[in-house]
């Protein structure tokens, strides 16, 4: 409770500092997913031009504002769009190409490339390779539509059809068959480097002790962004990350520090939950899930404390796909409804360095084959 004490009292005494945008992470799979249930807020720092300065920020200007995924659990591949994105863009000069996520989505329920992917988590970037080609957000957009599910697999479904269902989950209906006489752009062969792999996508406080020297060095000496992934706040998510600045005052690692209580609350609510149980079995499994919770916040408050805590000093510039920005423009996810668009997410958001020390579990750079 003491480091989450600090960490508030320094946010809100820098809160005039930095603009705070909050979203909400929902699960990636499984029954929650389906039904949607316990998306867990957060905050971020939204970067600004005065935080760009004497930073490393070859990419910032070729990252892209993303549609704000919802409960879509696609994160995977908005970081990999917004990856190829910046490569494609820095070699425009700006951010030309606003790619469509839904397309890399399609891919991977398609199939396509499964020859070449050893392990999902790592290897995605490999399924452009077979292609060679994406597709503008604008010619295959993420959307909002209606669909259904038959033999397990996602259809396209007419509005209010029995059975059917509305909503962002839409986007993982393949309709690669819409693509056929669409402009495409070319692309390169794309590689990946694995920086650190734990296995894991939920484990924290397992990263090495120089996984932030190692990202800083990736990225100023070989032309390619970073895909992190890491536990956020009991849900796995991947982002983009498109530099670093050592300059930046990180308003007292809130995101780190806010962890053990976010997964202790949670922890809590999954006890109740057991609690009202009649079935011995799902008592018992609410119950694991409900130590697991807090062993990982514990986890990460153990790493952080051994670490000296937080430094106050870095950030990298990351691009995230779950927070919506005022400052943005509305993204329509329907042009046939109204009242489903929501505000763009920031094109950069700030994380601390504690941030990838102590909750990533996955990092992999993404840069062109030569």
């Amino acid at each position: 409770m003491r480091l989450l004490a600090l960490a508030l009292t320094l946010l809100i005494t820098n809160a005039m500092a930095a603009r705070i945008v909050i979203g909400t992470k929902s699960p990636n799979s499984g029954e929650a997913f389906e039904k949607n249930l316990s998306p867990m807020e957060s905050k971020a720092l939204v970067a600004d031009e005065a935080d760009l300065i004497g930073g490393f920020n070859y990419w910032v200007d070729s990252m892209v504002a993303t549609p704000n995924q919802e409960n879509a659990g696609s994160c995977l591949f908005m970081s990999h769009t917004a990856s190829v994105e910046a490569i494609l863009n820095q070699k425009e000069g700006y951010r030309k190409y606003d790619l469509s996520e839904r397309y890399f989505m399609n891919l991977s329920k398609a199939n396509v490339g499964d020859n070449l992917i050893d392990n999902w988590i790592t290897d995605t970037i490999y399924r452009l390779n077979v292609e060679q080609k994406v597709y503008t957000n604008e010619v295959f957009p993420y959307k909002k539509d209606w669909y259904k599910i038959v033999g397990g697999t996602r259809v396209d479904a007419a509005p209010e059809e029995e059975g059917a269902y509305y909503g962002i989950k839409a986007n993982w209906v393949v309709n690669l068959d819409q693509l056929t006489h669409a402009p495409a752009i070319k692309t390169p062969e794309f590689k990946r480097d694995i920086l650190f792999e734990d296995g894991n996508r939920w484990n924290v406080g397992t990263a090495p002790s120089d996984i932030v020297e190692t990202v800083k060095k990736a990225l100023a000496t070989k032309k390619g962004p970073v895909v992190v992934i890491y536990n956020h706040t009991g849900f796995w998510h991947a982002v983009m990350v498109g530099g670093y600045n050592d300059t930046i005052r990180n308003h007292g690692c809130p995101f780190v520090s806010e962890f053990p209580h976010k997964m202790n609350a949670r922890a809590l609510e999954i006890r109740e939950e057991a609690a009202a149980q009649t079935d011995e079995s799902e008592r018992a499994r609410l119950e694991r899930k409900a130590r697991l919770f807090e062993k990982r916040g514990k986890q990460v408050e153990d790493s952080f404390n051994a670490a000296g805590g937080c430094s106050n000093q870095g950030a990298f510039y990351v691009r995230d796909s779950i927070y919506s920005d005022p400052a943005q423009p509305l993204y329509d996810y329907d042009p046939n409804r109204t009242g489903e668009e929501r505000h763009l997410g920031p094109r950069v958001i700030l994380r601390e360095y504690e941030w990838l020390r102590h909750m990533a579990n996955h990092v992999m750079q993404i840069y062109v084959a030569q």
